[in-house]
């Protein structure tokens, strides 16, 4: 960890106030390490978060953006490379974001897992791709009357329990609230309807989940970007392509994330344990 706790203080050095490095998922687990993370920081006017992730669970991404906004009066969240998905939710709760040239955010919109999948089914189903059966249906075969999205609607239930359409339609909704709600961090002068905007566009704006949002669409968008310097973008890279280089060493340790700042580092560690019912995967945290 040595180089990336020096290229760290590089960044705090440059900017003049604390930085965090998350490089992880976004899981429960995480939030309690950011925590000592923060503690060992301590409260600051402004804070960094230098954010990689390939996204998470929501309800974990809004505790993850509120914990941090609980220690600072600013933050800021510089991207180098991915913070896609769930990582784009913390980004909203940032008051601004530097973006380096290989920045990536992504698609908001709900992803859950299948209860019970049918053999060929998808093991996750996406809101998005549920609500635009009916119009796929419409616009590729021309099923426009009411008996006929009678039967669509009955097509969709036998791939999926009803709940399950029901807890998906819910899960939408948390996404969207939950955008709107840290938005109003980033953009606290912006009326409920412009934010609304920013959110629709990010959760039904592109074609897949796996769209990419690069850094001059997202200010296109509305949010509030910085583009990386070229001092900024040089130590980002270094920073990221340190920390790529350092879980790949560590990858037959289990390694799977870190969390660094100011006198913290913490490794993500997932190991193979022996139990009556078979080897468990149980994921422990070195701090």
């Amino acid at each position: 960890m040595t180089d990336l706790t020096a290229q760290l203080a590089g960044l705090e050095a440059r900017h003049g106030h604390p930085m965090i490095l998350y490089a992880v998922d976004i899981a429960d687990e995480t939030v309690r390490v950011v925590y000592e993370c923060l503690r060992a920081a301590g409260r600051t006017a402004r804070l960094g978060l230098v954010l990689s992730t390939t996204g998470g669970e929501i309800t974990t991404a809004r505790r993850l953006a509120l914990l941090l906004r609980e220690f600072t009066e600013e933050l800021v969240v510089f991207v180098p490379y991915r913070a896609r998905s769930a990582g784009t939710l913390v980004c909203l709760s940032a008051d601004s974001l530097v973006l380096g040239p290989m920045a990536e955010l992504s698609p908001i919109d709900a992803n859950m897992a299948s209860t019970a999948p049918p053999a060929d089914g998808p093991t996750t189903v996406s809101a998005e791709e549920v609500r635009l059966f009916r119009t796929m249906a419409e616009e590729w075969f021309g099923v426009t009357g009411e008996e006929d999205r009678i039967q669509v609607l009955a097509l969709v239930a036998q791939r999926m329990f009803p709940t399950s359409l029901s807890s998906l339609f819910r899960y939408d909704r948390l996404a969207r609230s939950v955008a709107h709600e840290l938005l109003a961090y980033q953009l606290p002068d912006a009326g409920g309807d412009e934010r609304d905007l920013i959110v629709n566009r990010l959760v039904e704006g592109s074609f897949s989940h796996e769209a990419t949002i690069f850094r001059h669409e997202a200010a296109a968008l509305g949010l509030k970007v910085r583009l990386a310097d070229e001092t900024e973008e040089s130590l980002l890279w270094e920073l990221a392509e340190t920390c790529r280089h350092e879980l790949q060493s560590w990858r037959g340790e289990g390694v799977t994330g870190l969390i660094a700042g100011p006198g913290f580092h913490a490794r993500r560690v997932r190991t193979w344990v022996d139990d009556p019912a078979g080897p468990q995967l149980r994921t422990t945290w070195e701090m």
